[in-house]
């Protein structure tokens, strides 16, 4: 069994049963939580020290900081200021205090605090043990001293942080340590405090693994080296041996549990805290049949004091804060395990260090986790990536390749990439792209696209991309050339630097700068396609129509279907699930109150058009019209056709009073609030802006210069200048009910 060997197929498929559903639990019943712990944490602190471990001088102050810095507390908020203050003066005499020194000291500022960093990594690097341990004072390596597994895991963690932001550390210590860990290990799979003379409990058992996903990281993170003209890396896909890692994660598949230490009556807090580095480290959702974060989260929620504590314990409720704040981290990819073998991930820490980047660079940090292909599609949709990967394309059922294009009409990114840039991966890419979005042409991004300048500027003749465009979003992104052996190895020279930096514009691109969801949001799934889709009503009194034209008049495919389900649930319309489109000369267009035309370029009418529409506007109809995210084009047709209609009358604002902001019916629709793209030119929020003509009393053209439909839709599009999702609903909503009515 290679190193790593598929981590999540061993983790998902070691336990045969239904999967235990945990109490639900709200990602705003988590955040409560935190904040009411911080709260907690405030007010015990008057001086910047905490108290709770008076053998270990710094010991509850130093995780108070790290569990205070994870939950989100600015670094100048004066009682984390106070706190670094004395983090920095703290001296190195125990092993657990030196190793989350150094962890707050690299979330707060690395680079400001290099030189402290060193010095406690130092200390740590003299206090390894002979035998590849650690004790609680500084070790000797000629010592004869005894260590244990908690000191060794919290020197492992302090020391691979200070690895991270750029601490050299022998590469000898991570190998004594491998060794420790794998010749410790209880023939059951786990670990126990001290090597074979306990038995193996949770607690020591997240250590373990936790400890080799590390050690494996740094000491045989992969046996690839560098990378040819080809775009090929010799060894890709090759690691060394770890059976211990698969035997541990084995262990905790099978006897997780979110209300106790395994096996052990003490440490419930502390384990859940180790059970959360796993999850993280390995980007696994599940520990076998259970959601490690959603059980956890659940326990800790029911579990906390109204005090906002755990058990009135500084320790354990940052233990808790750092499980509910780190394992809350907004998802940004999901890497799909479209086998049950390693060919899903030639790579395993490709996506790790590409987010690792993202979130340094961003500031704040962001996850990624594996999914099954055979995952609800609710759990595809929690991250707004779809990442695949591998030396073939996937072998998909009819089946899965619809469930893509679901993932994708709900609003997802597929990022498809040839590892090793095999030619393989390019033909079974274009065959997939014919077959599950026919009638959208695979294309070339060329130089103009967002994609290339979206964060940084990156010469598309580096890694040229293709592109599938729906949903006036590029929706699936192909890379031919590979992008994840240069994720993985991070080193290689010229290239990894421009990879990673192409990587975070598809990431800011796909996320549409719009806000990342959180571990428990609640995910919507698309309405078209889905198994629980409300039934068509029969004899339905309402059909939404769509008003075809020469341009691309259908965009934003899915936005009726989204605005009739709407209809239905908010306002109890008895409104059919399926739209039609239809010409304006069409005389089937006298049978709809209302009728929508959106578009995002120039377009114009023919003459017996125009005449069709005015008369069915005369005659009661409503013409809801937006100018898709935004685009010029389209809304100078619009207003050119508007001047063509009805030449007397001009589109002009409709008044602050009028029904459709009055909610009568409806909604009262004070103000709106915008798509980031045009949040940057006008603020947040603002007064809602529609245009209209109004004849006889009667507006019989409600227009919007701005995209309605890109928030029915739901997608994320970088360059959107529209309405935020809630604002287009109660929008539309009121524009329809106001057809209705009058």
């Amino acid at each position: 069994m290679r190193w790593l060997r598929s981590l999540f197929t061993l983790a998902a498929a070691l336990s045969a049963c239904v999967p235990v559903r945990a109490q639900d639990v709200s990602s705003a019943e988590v955040r409560q939580a935190v904040t009411a712990a911080v709260g907690y944490l405030k007010w015990i602190s008057t001086d910047g020290t905490w108290s709770g471990a008076p053998q270990f001088t710094g010991g509850a102050t130093t995780i108070s900081a790290l569990a205070l810095l994870s939950a989100g507390v600015p670094v100048d908020d004066p009682v984390l200021k106070r706190a670094l203050e004395r983090v920095v003066r703290l001296e190195d005499r125990w092993t657990y205090v030196a190793s989350l020194r150094i962890a707050v000291l690299a979330a707060t500022d690395p680079a400001r605090y290099s030189d402290e960093i060193s010095r406690s990594a130092r200390f740590l690097i003299r206090g390894q043990l002979r035998n590849g341990q650690w004790t609680y004072t500084a070790g000797d390596f000629g010592s004869t001293l005894r260590g244990d597994n908690s000191n060794t895991q919290f020197a492992l963690l302090g020391l691979h942080e200070a690895a991270r932001v750029g601490t050299h550390v022998p590469r000898e210590l991570w190998t004594r340590a491998e060794q420790h860990w794998v010749s410790s290990q209880n023939r059951d799979g786990g670990w126990g405090y001290v090597r074979g003379q306990s038995t193996s409990t949770g607690s020591m058992t997240a250590a373990g693994v936790a400890s080799l996903l590390i050690v494996g990281h740094e000491v045989n993170r992969t046996l690839e080296r560098g990378y040819t003209d080809r775009g090929v890396a010799p060894g890709c896909g090759k690691y060394a041996q770890n059976k211990s890692l698969a035997a541990g994660l084995r262990w905790l598949a099978q006897n997780f549990s979110a209300t106790g230490n395994p096996r052990s009556p003490q440490w419930a807090l502390y384990w859940l805290y180790g059970a959360e580095r796993v999850g993280i480290l390995s980007g696994l959702k599940y520990f076998g049949s259970h959601d490690w974060y959603r059980a956890g989260a659940a326990h800790l929620v029911e579990t906390q004091s109204r005090d906002g504590s755990w058990n009135g314990n500084t320790i354990d409720t940052a233990f808790a804060v750092l499980f509910l704040a780190k394992g809350q981290r907004p998802l940004l990819f999901n890497k799909l395990a479209w086998s049950r073998d390693d060919r899903w991930q030639p790579d395993r820490h490709d996506v790790e260090h590409l987010v690792g980047f993202i979130g340094a660079d961003l500031g704040e940090a962001v996850a990624w986790q594996a999914v099954a292909l055979n995952a609800p599609l609710s759990e595809w949709l929690e991250a707004p990536i779809l990442y695949i990967t591998g030396h073939t394309f996937p072998r998909l059922s009819s089946r899965e390749r619809a469930k893509l294009r679901q993932y994708v009409d709900g609003g997802g990114t597929l990022l498809i990439e040839a590892c090793c840039s095999r030619e393989a991966v390019r033909r079974g890419f274009e065959e997939f792209a014919a077959d599950v979005f026919k009638g959208y042409d695979a294309r070339p991004l060329g130089p103009e696209h967002p994609v290339w300048t979206a964060r940084y500027t990156v010469d598309p003749a580096a890694f040229p991309l293709l592109g599938i465009d729906t949903a006036c979003r590029t929706s699936v992104i192909f890379s031919p050339r590979d992008l994840s052996c240069l994720w993985e190895q991070m080193d290689v020279r010229n290239l990894s630097g421009v990879a990673l930096r192409l990587g975070a514009n598809i990431a800011v691109y796909a996320t549409g700068r719009e806000a990342l969801r959180r571990r428990l949001d609640v995910v919507e799934l698309p309405s078209l396609g889905r198994r629980d889709a409300p039934a068509e009503p029969v004899g339905a009194a309402l059909q939404l129509a769509q008003l075809v034209h020469d341009g691309d008049w259908n965009p934003d495919r899915n936005s009726l279907i989204h605005l009739a389900e709407l209809l239905r649930v908010r306002a109890g319309l008895d409104v059919s699930a399926r739209s039609v489109a239809l010409r304006a000369s069409d005389s089937a267009l006298f049978e709809h109150p209302i009728v929508y035309m959106t578009g995002h370029f120039s377009f114009e009418l023919r003459s017996d058009e125009i005449g069709a529409l005015r008369t069915y506007l005369e005659r009661g109809g409503l013409l809801l019209a937006d100018a898709c995210c935004g685009r010029s084009a389209f809304d100078q047709s619009f207003r050119r056709l508007c001047g063509t209609l009805f030449a007397d009358q001009p589109l002009t604002p409709l008044p602050s009073d009028h029904p459709i902001f009055a909610g009568k019916p409806g909604y009262a629709i004070d103000r709106v609030e915008y798509r980031p793209a045009l949040e940057a030119e006008r603020g947040n929020a603002g007064a809602p802006e529609l245009l209209g003509i109004t004849r006889a009393g009667r507006t019989l053209i409600v227009y919007s210069p701005f995209g309605i439909g890109c928030g029915l839709e739901g997608h994320r599009c970088y360059a959107c200048r529209g309405l935020a999702e809630e604002s287009a609903k109660k929008l539309a909503t009121n524009i329809v009910l106001y057809a209705l009515s009058h």
